[in-house]
């Protein structure tokens, strides 16, 4: 550098500007520091509550699903579900008429009584 030439302190112009962070939302104040936007006064939440295992008992003879799309009963959460996939002993059911999937443990599952759907 020469004596002549001068430090900008500014970008030059042909530079893009800084990204803009969270497009200028307030961060999450709670003392849960849930994530939500409170401009738009919503909360993100799980799409199904939590199941709680204390007392739960798995069924005797879990059944193994092979056909994406098949039937099961998640005795844990108490739903049906159609079978998407696995990873390793993770189960991937999805409501049958659509929705938001959810997972849990093989061991859990059994085949549904007929016409059980919910």
């Amino acid at each position: 550098m020469t004596d002549d030439q001068v430090i900008a302190t500014t970008p030059p112009s042909h530079l893009p500007p800084q990204p803009v962070s969270d497009r200028l939302f307030p961060k999450c104040r709670c003392p849960g520091d849930c994530g939500g936007r409170p401009e738009a006064l919503r909360r993100l939440q799980q799409a199904y509550p939590t199941p709680d295992e204390t007392g739960a008992k798995p069924p005797a003879v879990p059944y193994a699903p092979t056909t994406r799309g098949e039937l099961v009963h998640d005795t844990l959460n108490r739903r049906t579900g159609a079978y998407m996939g696995r990873l390793g002993t993770v189960v991937y059911l999805r409501p049958p008429g659509g929705g938001f999937e959810w997972d849990v443990d093989q061991r859990w599952l059994e085949q549904p009584t007929t016409g059980a759907a919910s």
